[in-house]
């Protein structure tokens, strides 16, 4: 007996190497997607100290800080103490380190930045902290001071911004949105301003505010003499509530570099495309920087879990030490590469010839993807495409090499039905079998594939949720039932009609499959410069080495003539019993020894003899296939002792007993690991990225089919060995489709740890006193959340579409819930009572003219706003620079609205505005003025929403629905 081949291809090891291989590439892949780095050393890096980020960290998320409250005042008077500290521990000459607070820069504009269609113009004072920290290669002296530097003049050698908003939304108290970005940012201001740690070329620290209100802080930076400085930039975001700090952005392959050495990197280039293409409809301070200025940068953010993001669980306590580490460590060694890079990298003329932004050269567009969270891959788009095309014309062409040779020789026993007897000394046709099995594969793959999508369908349709709160649980149960299916379809038709081409034609079929998906990802390569495809670009590379390795196993067989020459001799030379033993064309007895009466499949074979019970392997006699059938068991028994080392199935075709059995284990390695690893990465990351997106009014269905779409993709490394695995797998898998598909279709799909998360405003009317309290989100949840509500018992509730796509905006009376955000009036008088001075505006219009000047002023704000029912032409802001042209300035853009911010509590705004004339000559105008109040740090100040946080259910989270938790608002008319 032989010695037994643990990588044959038989059920046993098949089973074992491939449920080894998926459980030891999948755990890991899961545990790093859930956990993050624990920070181990900490003393790695010189000058960083995490025990004094943590703490900043829980001082500055201490309260709801959002751009509209006196704790955002709070937060910005103690960064600047805090800077002001650094400096002095670390800085001898004072403009090596220079701590300036904008009270001056302002801009208006009509909000062109996200998107050319707006209908809002906006003015906006400034209030940021601005930080530079000279490099050995900047300019000496107070350079910035200097009014002879344009935004087309290099200074120095260029500098590096590093961004974070110091701002939160009125609902959270934002430790990762972005009170983790802040802190970063003030470790690596103390790192570098120390004589030890100085950049080589210089570093602006930009902490700017209210990016909330749609990244107004960033925009005003455009303002500062330090923006034409800045060539690159490091934004760092939050847009998750904690795990790893994921590279969100890159412009170009060249910045991607620098974080290419960050200890821990995590990301690739399918969350940039994803922005690119419009899938993202968030965006981040990147934009401005990048879109507007100019600069080259990246954007590093927090991207799960969404369940916490702008709630009041985005706190300390929520929050981890890991996760600011992973953070910290990632971003100081991408800003020392990005400062110390001493050549040209990031000097020269634009690619775009643009002299209104940043002198910074031209990128390549970039391919990056991280390993196990612990190694970053960069390539360039331009050789990424060449690879792609050089795979699209070179795989099919060597393999069609490989088949003429195979041809040539005789040995291509792929479509061969049979060998005739003109192409040999044969005395009749010998059957081969080679269609067998052809049309498996896609029919497999369709039937499962098609049943995957139906589950999510099905899911969609009966608790859409559910992956909100149990994505794994989704994942198992898609999962479970494409490879139950996919088996139980292959392993039954192996077993009616085995063959030894099954594998190979499943391997084709995966080539031109692949090979269709290349074509595709290599036009969104080169016509739209996507390079969010480039696991298919590896997948494809792998199935042809799979593929090229199926062919090259024929050059080992015999070839057909000298195979069917072999058995005519026998034929020829040997009697035997035909009453006794008789076969059907091209079948091989069993080991059983019973009579195999499989044949090849009717539908494959290429105008197939007539057969009966009866039929012989060498035509017209059935005396020659008894002796084949006897010599083939007398060749058996004489290899017996090779069926342990891998022999063929012995069910299979008789000349397949000369392939080697440890093939598919070389194919299987070369086409699985590196192809899971990465489907595995982009499929928990693109789905996570999802999961959670319902109740902001995204799609339900989406996070479905894509965990369906890698699902299949997932599994197709294993698709061509399936029909040889154990039946103890899938049955098993089998049972978790079942429990997993009922807990799907049952289970409440909120928690505690996983909040559904509902959008909260409150709107009063200045002028009569009535308020509605609003509540945004999935109707269904929304009438729970309200029901135990004191102020809405009794009250009815009117849901109307909102203004967020897929949601309802349903409302009550609040007149039990009445704002006091003013306080103007005493103890136990009905805040009503003080409505009236809550706003205040004054219009003024000569008679016929179609302008006017407005006055507006609001107590306790700082953000108000004016709404007209017909369009306005243009406007101005006292004491306001000229709309700037960078955002799209405010020209023929028939406004609707006015958005007004100031940096103080008392400074009232005058706006000049102009429209056009209306129906038969009519120059008046009318509308709303409108003011918004944020800050519900006290209680009792906008009551609703506290009676919101104290009444909801556990399972519920409540956020803003947008600018301002409360708005109240007054008529005109002129």
């Amino acid at each position: 007996m032989g010695s037994w081949n643990p990588v044959s291809f038989r059920p046993l090891s098949v089973s074992f190497w491939t449920t080894i291989t998926y459980l030891a590439l999948l755990i890991p892949l899961i545990l790093i997607h859930e956990t993050v780095p624990s920070p181990s050393d900490q003393t790695t890096y010189n000058g960083l100290n995490l025990t004094k980020a943590w703490l900043d960290l829980s001082i500055l998320s201490r309260s709801y800080h959002p751009f509209n409250s006196r704790a955002n005042d709070e937060v910005h008077n103690w960064l600047l103490l805090e800077l002001d500290d650094i400096k002095k521990r670390n800085v001898k000459d004072d403009s090596d380190m220079v701590v300036l607070e904008d009270v001056v820069s302002n801009i208006t504009t009509s909000d062109s930045v996200w998107g050319a269609n707006t209908k809002t113009g906006t003015y906006f004072e400034a209030k940021n902290i601005i930080v530079y920290i000279r490099g050995s290669d900047d300019p000496s002296g107070r350079w910035w001071e200097d009014a002879s530097y344009s935004m087309d003049r290099i200074i120095g050698k260029g500098g590096v911004l590093l961004n974070a908003h110091y701002d939160s939304v009125s609902t959270g108290y934002g430790a990762t949105d972005d009170g983790m970005g802040c802190v970063t940012v003030m470790a690596l201001v103390d790192y570098f301003s120390r004589p030890e740690n100085r950049p080589q070329r210089g570093i602006v620290a930009l902490l700017n505010n209210n990016e909330e209100d749609f990244l107004w802080g960033a925009q005003a930076f455009g303002k500062s003499p330090f923006m034409p400085f800045c060539h690159t930039f490091l934004n760092l975001e939050g847009a998750g509530s904690g795990g790893r700090a994921l590279l969100f952005r890159s412009t170009d392959a060249e910045v991607t570099s620098a974080y290419k050495g960050s200890p821990n990197p995590f990301g690739s280039v399918v969350a940039s495309d994803a922005f690119s293409l419009g899938a993202v409809k968030s965006n981040t301070d990147y934009i401005v920087f990048n879109g507007v200025f100019g600069m080259r940068g990246l954007d590093l953010a927090f991207y799960r879990p969404r369940t916490n993001y702008h709630t009041n669980n985005d706190d300390a306590k929520h929050a981890s030490r890991a996760s600011l580490w992973h953070m910290l460590s990632n971003a100081l060694p991408t800003v020392q590469s990005l400062s110390g890079n001493t050549g040209q990298t990031f000097i020269g003329k634009r690619g775009d010839g643009d002299r209104k932004k940043v002198p910074n050269g031209s990128g390549n567009k970039g391919v990056w993807f991280d390993l196990f969270g612990k190694t970053l891959a960069v390539f360039e788009l331009r050789t990424f495409f060449a690879w792609s095309l050089t795979l699209l014309i070179a795989t099919p062409l060597i393999l069609a090499g490989l088949t003429y040779l195979l041809v040539r020789k005789g040995k291509y026993y792929f479509f061969s039905s049979k060998i005739s007897s003109d192409e040999g000394e044969l005395s009749s046709p010998i059957m081969l079998g080679g269609w067998k099995g052809l049309f498996r594969y896609p029919l497999a793959l369709v039937i499962s594939g098609a049943l995957v999508v139906g589950s999510a369908y099905l899911v969609t349709k009966i608790n859409p949720l559910i992956i909100y709160s149990s994505e794994y649980a989704v994942w198992a149960m898609m999962l479970s039932l494409f490879y139950f299916v996919f088996w139980t379809i292959m392993a039954s038709a192996n077993f009616a009609r085995p063959s030894a081409l099954h594998r190979g034609y499943s391997i084709l079929w995966l080539f031109v499959i692949s090979w269709l998906i290349e074509v595709v990802n290599t036009v969104f390569e080169d016509r739209f410069r996507i390079a969010a495809g480039y696991t298919f670009v590896f997948f494809h590379a792998a199935v042809f080495l799979a593929a090229f390795i199926t062919l090259c196993e024929l050059f080992g067989l015999p070839s057909k003539t000298a195979f069917a020459e072999r058995v005519d001799e026998d034929y020829n030379g040997t009697e035997h019993d035909q009453d006794r033993i008789r076969e059907r064309p091209g079948s091989v007895s069993r080991t059983d020894g019973q009579d195999d009466d499989r044949d090849v499949e009717d539908d494959d074979e290429e105008n197939p003899p007539a057969a009966s019970e009866t039929t012989p392997l060498i035509g017209g006699s059935t005396f020659g296939a008894a002796y084949k059938r006897a010599s083939v068991m007398m060749d058996r028994k004489s290899t017996s002792s090779d069926e342990d080392g891998g022999a063929p199935d012995p069910s299979e075709q008789m000349w397949s007993r000369e392939l080697p059995s440890w093939v598919w284990i070389l194919q299987f390695l070369l086409f699985g690991p590196f192809v899971i690893i990465l489907l595995t990465q982009n499929g928990l990351f693109m789905v996570s990225s999802v999961s959670q997106t319902g109740t902001d009014g995204g799609s339900l269905l989406v996070p479905y089919l894509m965990t369906a779409v890698f699902s299949i993709l997932l599994l197709l490394p294993i698709t061509p060995y399936m029909h040889r695995i154990t039946h103890h797998v899938p049955v098993f898998l089998l049972f978790v489709f079942i429990a997993t598909l009922v807990y799907n279709l049952v289970a409440f799909p909120f928690s505690a740890d996983n909040r559904y998360k509902i959008y909260f405003q409150q709107t009063v009317d200045l002028d009569t006193g009535s308020s509605r309290v609003h509540y945004v989100g999935l109707q269904e949840y929304v009438e729970k959340a309200v029901a135990d509500l004191p102020s809405a018992i009794g009250k009815e509730l009117t849901c109307e579409k909102a203004t967020r796509q897929g949601l309802e905006d349903c409302s009550y009376d609040g007149s039990l819930v009445p704002p006091n955000a003013v306080k103007n009036t005493p103890s136990g008088v009905p805040p009503e009572n003080g409505y009236d001075s809550w706003l205040t505006y004054n219009v003024t219009r000569n008679e016929g003219e179609t302008r006017a000047t407005f006055h507006v002023n609001g107590q306790e704000t700082r953000s108000c706003a004016i709404l007209f029912k017909k369009p306005i032409s243009s406007f101005e802001v006292k004491g306001g620079n000229e709309p700037d042209e960078r955002f799209g300035g405010i020209s023929d853009k028939d406004l609707e609205k006015i958005k007004l911010y100031r940096r103080d509590w008392s400074t009232a705004w005058v706006v000049n505005v102009e429209w056009e004339k209306g129906e038969e000559d009519d120059t008046g105008m009318d509308g709303r003025v409108v003011c918004s109040w944020d800050d519900a740090n006290t209680p009792g100040t906008i009551p609703a929403f506290d009676e919101g946080l104290q009444y909801s259910p556990p399972w519920l989270a409540i956020s803003k629905l947008t600018t301002g938790l409360l708005e109240g608002s007054k008529a005109f008319k002129v």
